[in-house]
């Protein structure tokens, strides 16, 4: 397998989706991995808590003028960002802006709108967060198309991307172009409930942290008053409800995973999509209080099983 130039920096930051990616037919691969680094950067800004919340957003509009071709660079002091960050693969990745930037405006054009299309998407989503808990509320999304607004924002998006790249890269080999229309559709569902299956799974740690995702509207409905502890009891039908979504989602995108043509892809969105699935399993069998008080997650066994049944699809 061809090395990617990205390689070194992939493996620092991300192990497991590095091995993935490594997988993918290189034309594929290459935008792929440039654009899982620059979303990476983005959200290494995002969730850097001691830096202030305009300073956080100010860079992300700064990298957003960068990828629309109005600015060269990011003017921000990013050594100053660099020595707040603790892991190694991320300080490796924001010295590493020049290089990326310059990897961007090497794309042809129809790469470089797609890349461009879905930072500036994950972009408005991690603003939008900030934003949102800034505001002193624990709950940010008010209902559940805030909530389906959002996952589009920082993975929906992403499925769409894949495919969109898919295409451009492999056409024919990737899948049969009549059915892009119907794939955007589930590929987007795909990112949104691996998105939901995140923010389900982690209630354990972004609750004490005065952070809730699930919408405050069904929430209320249910019992829960706004100021007050968010109780298991309050979550649980809310948590069983955005489960089920995921369930539905995941479902539905079976027919993405069979319209993929290329086997090395179709391994490759077979198994995010598998995990994703045996993740929701692990959470319905445990319950809301559970998840509430641990992070429930699936075994070794389970892993290695779902890469048997991601190759053998």
């Amino acid at each position: 397998m061809d090395p990617d130039p990205h390689d070194a920096l992939l493996k620092s930051v991300s192990r497991s989706f590095y091995l993935s990616l490594r997988y993918l037919p290189r034309p594929m691969r290459e935008p792929l991995s440039l654009g899982y680094l620059l979303a990476r950067f983005t959200d290494t800004i995002a969730d850097t808590s001691h830096f202030a919340q305009e300073t956080r957003l100010a860079l992300l509009d700064e990298f957003r003028l960068v990828m629309m071709g109005r600015k060269e660079t990011l003017a921000g002091d990013l050594e100053e960002l660099t020595r707040e960050i603790e892991h190694p693969g991320e300080q490796l990745l924001l010295q590493s802006s020049t290089e990326l930037f310059s990897r961007y405006e090497s794309l042809d054009d129809d790469l470089r709108s797609h890349l461009r299309e879905v930072i500036l998407s994950i972009i408005e989503g991690q603003s939008w967060d900030i934003r949102a808990f800034g505001a002193g509320t624990p709950v940010a999304c008010g209902s559940g198309e805030d909530l389906l607004r959002y996952t589009y924002l920082v993975a929906g998006c992403v499925g769409e991307f894949w495919t969109r790249v898919g295409f451009a890269t492999l056409g024919e080999k990737f899948a049969a172009p009549e059915k892009a229309p119907e794939m955007l559709v589930s590929g987007r569902k795909l990112g949104q409930a691996l998105q939901l299956v995140n923010i389900l799974r982690d209630l354990h740690e972004d609750l004490p942290a005065g952070r809730c995702y699930l919408p405050a509207d069904e929430l209320t409905a249910v019992g829960w008053s706004k100021g007050a502890t968010l109780t298991s009891t309050e979550i649980a039908p809310v948590f069983n409800k955005w489960l089920g979504v995921c369930h539905h989602f995941l479902d539905e995108s079976d027919a993405y995973v069979k319209a993929v043509r290329n086997f090395r892809v179709r391994c490759c969105t077979r198994l995010p999509q598998l995990l994703a699935s045996e993740t929701v399993e692990r959470l319905r069998k445990a319950g809301a209080a559970e998840a509430m008080s641990r992070k429930v997650k699936i075994s070794r066994a389970d892993v290695s099983r779902s890469v048997g049944r991601a190759i053998f699809f």
